[in-house]
């Protein structure tokens, strides 16, 4: 996945695009949750041990935004 500022990131679990559109954005949009709230879960136990900057620069953004 690739963000406006141009940051990326995979999915925990690869969405293979086959069957239907509406089936196939719905797996995307579960998947993609799943994949943010592990992100979101790994920058939060970081956290506490890393310098703040240091994991500020090492974070996706948004992530780096919701886990402080």
């Amino acid at each position: 996945m690739t963000s406006d500022e141009d940051e990326k990131y995979a999915f925990e679990t690869p969405v293979k695009p086959e069957g239907k559109i509406e089936d196939w954005m719905c797996k995307l949009d579960v998947e993609m949750k799943k994949t943010l709230t592990v992100f979101v879960k790994r920058a939060v136990f970081k956290y506490a041990k890393a310098d703040r900057v240091e994991w500020i620069r090492g974070e996706i953004g948004m992530i780096a935004i919701v886990s402080t």
